[in-house]
Formats: C-alpha cells, sequence, structure tokens
C-alpha cells in the first residue's frame, strides 16, 4: 500500500506539471508516460521484494549485490530511454539527442533507483519482521494451550488414581460405604468429563466440585467424627459464585494433597478448609491439615503442576504459600479473579 501511494504520488505530480499549474505546460502523452515508468519503479521494486527471501534470507549475499546492481542498471537505462522516447527534456523548445539525456539524468534516475531499492527492502525487512512476530505469538500461544491441556489431563488419572486407592480400603475391610463411594466417584468423574472441558468455569461448580470430593473423603471416616473432622467454611458476596470464574480442578489438589499426606486419625480437627472471595475480586484459599506420623513428603506431581498452571494462568496475579511443622501443614492460596 505504501510503495502505490508513492506511484499516485508521482503521477499526480506529473499531472500537475501537465496541466501548466506549477510550470508551464507540458505536451501531451502523459498517461503513456506515466503508465510506463510506474511499469519500471514497481519492476525495482518488486526485483528486491522477490530477491530477499530467495538470496538475502539464504545469506548468498555477493549473488544479491550483483543482481541488484544488474537491475538498477537496467533501470537507469530504461528510465533514460523512456524519457528519450517520449522527448520528455527540451531547451528552450529543442528536443535534445540522446547522449543529451544519458549525461543529464543517469545520476537522477541512479538515485532514484536506489531510494526505490532501499524502499523496498526496508519495507519488506518490515513486512518480515512483522508476519515473524504474529507467527511467533501465536506459536506461543498454541504452546500455551498444548501446555496446560497437558496438565490438565495429568491431574485427571493423578486424581483417579487416589481416589480408587481410598474405595479400595473400603472394599478391602468389607465396608458398606463402598457403593455410595462409587456413586461419589462417578458424580466427580461427570464434573471432569463435562465440565473441566471448559476453560473457566463458575466457582459455584468448582465448590461442588469440591463438596463431593469431601463428601467422599466423609466416607473414610468414623460416621459420628466425619462432620467436625472436615470442615469447610465459605464466605462470599451474594451471588459471587455464579458471576466469578476460574479455571477446572484449580482448587483440588491442596485439597487432595490434605487428605494424602495428613492424619486422618487426629481430633477434632483433620482437615479445614476456608474460601473467602474480597470485594476486590481478591480469592483465598486456606486449606490446613495435621501431619500424619512418618508422612512423606506433601509435594508431588499435584503440586508441581498446580504450580505450573498458576504460574501460566495467572502471571504475577497469585501467590501460593506452603508453611510445615511437626503438627501441621497449610497451604495459602491467592488469586485476584475476574469478576465476569
Amino acid at each position: 500500500m505504501a510503495w502505490v501511494g508513492l506511484l499516485l504520488y508521482f503521477d499526480v505530480q506529473g499531472w500537475l506539471l501537465h496541466q501548466g499549474v506549477l510550470v508551464p505546460p507540458l505536451k501531451d502523452n502523459f498517461w503513456p508516460l506515466a503508465i510506463t515508468t510506474d511499469i519500471l519503479d514497481s519492476g525495482l521494486f518488486y526485483l528486491n521484494w522477490l530477491l530477499m527471501p530467495q538470496l538475502f534470507a539464504r545469506r548468498q549475499l555477493g549473488l544479491y549485490l550483483l543482481v541488484l546492481v544488474a537491475g538498477l542498471a537496467a533501470f537507469c537505462g530504461l528510465r533514460i530511454g523512456v524519457s528519450y522516447y517520449f522527448d520528455e527534456v527540451k531547451v528552450q523548445g529543442v528536443s535534445q539527442p540522446l547522449a543529451y539525456y544519458v549525461q543529464v539524468l543517469q545520476s537522477y534516475y541512479f538515485l532514484l533507483g536506489g531510494l526505490i531499492l532501499l524502499l523496498s527492502f526496508f519495507v519488506r525487512l518490515a513486512g518480515d519482521y512483522l508476519q515473524e512476530r504474529d507467527n511467533r505469538q501465536e506459536l506461543e500461544k498454541q504452546h500455551l494451550r498444548t501446555e496446560l491441556e497437558l496438565l490438565k489431563t495429568q491431574l485427571h488419572p493423578h486424581f483417579l488414581f487416589n481416589t480408587l486407592n481410598n474405595i479400595y480400603s473400603l472394599t478391602l475391610n468389607g465396608s458398606p460405604q463402598a457403593p455410595e463411594a462409587v456413586l461419589r466417584l462417578a458424580e466427580l468423574m461427570r464434573y471432569q468429563l463435562y465440565d473441566s472441558a471448559d476453560d473457566l468455569v463458575p466457582l459455584a461448580r468448582e465448590i461442588g466440585h469440591l463438596q463431593s470430593f469431601l463428601t467422599l473423603q466423609h466416607l473414610r471416616l468414623p460416621t459420628d467424627d466425619a462432620d467436625e473432622a472436615i470442615q469447610f467454611t465459605v464466605l462470599l458476596p451474594p451471588g459471587a459464585e455464579h458471576v466469578c470464574r476460574l479455571p477446572p480442578m484449580l482448587l483440588l489438589p491442596l485439597v487432595e494433597n490434605a487428605f494424602k499426606h495428613g492424619d486422618l486419625t487426629a481430633r477434632p480437627h483433620v482437615v479445614r478448609l476456608s474460601l473467602r472471595l474480597t470485594e476486590d475480586g481478591q480469592l483465598h484459599f486456606l486449606v490446613r491439615n495435621r501431619v500424619a506420623p512418618e508422612a512423606a513428603d506433601p509435594g508431588g506431581v499435584g503440586l508441581v503442576n498446580l504450580r505450573r498452571r498458576l504460574a501460566l494462568l495467572y502471571p504475577g496475579r497469585h501467590t501460593l504459600a506452603i508453611t510445615a511443622n511437626a503438627e501441621e501443614y497449610a497451604a495459602r492460596l491467592s488469586l485476584q479473579i475476574a469478576g465476569g
């Protein structure tokens, strides 16, 4: 577009000359001369445009410069020939010989051709840079989406593995709670199969998923102690759970980790959870659990994946603090989430 605009500028300037607006009017032949010179100028412009990816980008600089010099020489010769053919230069109304055109116009057309080549070079360079930048940004987006999908698929088998271990323990003990555990697992897997395919889900769905998970964990505890041993406090502004959205299964790894490494025999509290949303859109999630004797390192793939997801989805807008002592393990997650 820039090149077309420049050609139009030269054509308008030539038309003004032929109309006598700026200087005494010239003879006819404006359109044949304008079209011919536009073709020659464009030929030189696109010669370099086509040569850059073929020679310059492949570091064949010697051949690239040789072809440009030859093209520039041909351009100067043709432009001088066109000027002579259309009798463009006259001195006191007298036509001049070809030698006069060569002597007078060769330096002018050489400079004009050089400027056209420079313009073509930098326009092509800028276009290639912008195209490469757009391609790089698109590749980064594709890589980010792929990496997030991989992290989500890693969460699913990890969660399923731990839950099946819980159900296996119930069946070994012949617990009548085993069928209900299977039912709760079906509800959780339904959430994973359908809702977790979305990039964002309402906070209410994530809370419901956590509550289903906690109900499944209740089955591992004595009935009389379960309600007090597992406490989940939710403090949200009215209607916020339907307005605020966050990635699915983002909070689950912290809860799952508490049960995997916590002491289920501790009383009165085994795991305590608190979810709070402030008016400025800060979501605070706290998970505390008693540490089991000789418990393994509570890190694991769940927390590793969670940290990576947070880094990708909430760069500079989250904090995840883990504190532990001999008796208690606590995970505090804060997110700045959008309101809609």
